[in-house]
């Protein structure tokens, strides 16, 4: 097998990691007021808007309807077109001219072609040698019939109209308290003002979007300013989705906890469910610190997580019971580095091809499917990242701290706290540990550590010494191994040079004889000693 690389050793090091980040996220949480929750977990409005120049501006003028397109995203990769026209005549059929940027150098060449349409008229508003792609995309379908719609075209720094946030944050201080926020970059002048709503107001939503437009309106012009999105909830619903969402995660976690524990030992199912909680807590840490929108999709990417996470800690836990057999007499920490190392590789292909796939989203969405992409881009590398260092681990200091639990009880309960005692035991655990590191047919041998402090009476219970000729046998509770055929005084140990028997074996010619059976392969070998003795006699 490859070289097993040692996680365990360095674990008191990234428990101290997430514990840092866990600190830094509390931190960032309390200084800056909790966090920046979405509309869907506080009562309220939230408004995207953005400030551009006007380019142009089209009008239909015939029977029926008409609406302007113009897709992005996930949208433009399907779309007809760049700029779409579509109109639905009075009997219900719909005829649509579309029109591609890379055909028209210019947004002057590009309205040239859709005044063209018939009972399209278009108005020349803005800077007409500017490229097509600059043009804003649209979130929806505009309506184009009766009145005259503008397209607008995306900011410059130093070009056009010029919409700085604190400037922004100024022109709606009447508004009373709101939070504003940059959406993107600065430079394209996006921002989403969002307002609490204290009460049960039916008209709140309707009069608050027309005072932000109409404030922001005549400050940079009606035609210069874009409303995006609008999203409303009430504070009845608002508490109820935050209620829901923490029992969906403990229910979830719960789950997990059941099925974990069904499936393998407590011990794996608290160490999955510890370190599922340590992954919602580090993606509830990173939005603190980044001030990242906190909403729906925020839950149901850790929700997803949860499940990711969870599916790669069991592949490395059912590795971990499948190499119990096999490595028997190896320590806990070097079978579970054995299983992460084992998995790892299956543990990094699969997080970088789910990796790859969210990044696509991130790239190519907008709004809050792009959130979503976001909190599953952190998820991705801190679940895997809790598998691997802080699952494993856990279940190591579990285990370490039973097994002394058990030892001190036993101490209490036998007497073992004598000095004599606590360093023979330290001398058995170094001649155990230094067998794992021997091939596989001599680390099964037992040290026979164990056999020589057995209580007297239990050593020769049903066992045989062999002697020349059967000159002794081992009276019932001594070792045998003395020098000399016979009877081993009862309640003796006697450790011939030529080691010690192994435990359920016949013990050689002058060796010791382990409980009930035959001497091991390093411990019966005072047969020769035994001999030149008797020439000598």
């Amino acid at each position: 097998m490859k070289r097993v690389i040692r996680f365990q050793r360095t674990r008191y090091y990234f428990f101290a990691f997430s514990a840092a980040m866990f600190i830094v996220g509390a931190l960032f949480y309390l200084l800056r007021g909790g966090f920046n929750l979405g509309v869907d977990f506080k009562a309220g409005i939230a408004l995207q808007f953005q400030v551009a120049p006007a380019s142009f501006a089209l009008q239909y003028t015939g029977p029926g309807k008409a609406e302007v397109t113009i897709p992005a995203g996930e949208q433009a990769l399907t779309a007809a077109g760049d700029f779409i026209i579509t109109i639905t005549a009075l009997d219900g059929s719909k005829q649509s001219a579309a029109f591609r940027y890379a055909d028209y150098a210019t947004v002057q060449a590009l309205a040239d072609a859709v005044d063209a349409v018939a009972d399209i008229a278009v108005q020349i508003k803005g800077e007409a040698a500017a490229p097509p792609s600059r043009l804003v995309p649209l979130t929806r379908p505009a309506d184009i019939a009766g009145k005259p719609f503008t397209i607008n075209i995306t900011p410059e720094p130093g070009a056009g109209v010029q919409a700085p946030m604190a400037d922004v944050r100024s022109t709606l201080s009447s508004l009373g308290q709101f939070d504003l926020q940059v959406v993107g970059r600065p430079a394209n002048q996006e921002f989403i003002a969002r307002m609490e709503a204290k009460s049960e107001d039916p008209e709140f939503q309707t009069r608050t979007e027309a005072a932000v437009l109409k404030f922001l309106g005549d400050k940079y012009g009606a035609d210069q300013v874009i409303l995006k999105r609008t999203d409303f909830v009430g504070p009845r619903l608002s508490g109820s989705l935050a209620r829901q969402s923490i029992w969906l995660i403990l229910v979830a976690l719960v789950l997990i906890q059941v099925y974990m524990a069904f499936r393998f030992k407590l011990v794996y199912a608290v160490a999955a469910v510890l370190a599922l909680v340590h992954d919602a807590v580090i993606m509830l840490a990173f939005a603190a610190v980044f001030r990242l929108e906190v909403d729906a999709a925020t839950i149901a990417a850790i929700l997803t997580i949860l499940g990711y996470s969870i599916n790669d800690t069991i592949v490395i836990f059912d590795r971990v019971r499948e190499n119990q057999p096999l490595m028997r007499g190896a320590s806990l920490e070097s079978i579970l580095d054995t299983s992460v190392t084992q998995t790892l590789g299956r543990t990094i292909i699969t997080s970088g091809a789910t990796f790859l796939t969210v990044f696509s989203l991130f790239l190519l969405t907008s709004g809050s499917m792009k959130n979503f992409a976001l909190a599953m881009i952190v998820g991705i590398f801190e679940g895997t990242y809790s598998t691997v260092f802080i699952a494993s681990p856990i279940v190591l200091e579990w285990e370490n701290m039973r097994d002394k639990r058990r030892k001190r009880r036993e101490r209490e309960k036998y007497g073992f706290g004598s000095v004599e005692a606590v360093r023979a035991e330290k001398a058995g655990e170094a001649l155990r540990d230094s067998a794992e590191e021997l091939p596989e047919e001599e680390a099964s041998v037992e040290t026979g550590f164990e056999a020589a402090w057995q209580p007297a009476g239990e050593a020769a219970q049903s066992s045989e010494a062999t002697a020349p000729g059967g000159e002794g046998a081992a009276a019932a509770g001594a070792p045998v191994g003395a020098p000399d055929a016979g009877a081993a005084a009862a309640g003796n140990v006697i450790a011939m040079p030529g080691g010690l028997a192994g435990q359920g074996g016949l013990a050689g010619q002058g060796g010791l004889a382990g409980q009930g059976g035959q001497g091991g392969q390093r411990g019966a070998t005072g047969s020769r000693k035994h001999k030149k003795h008797r020439r000598g006699h």
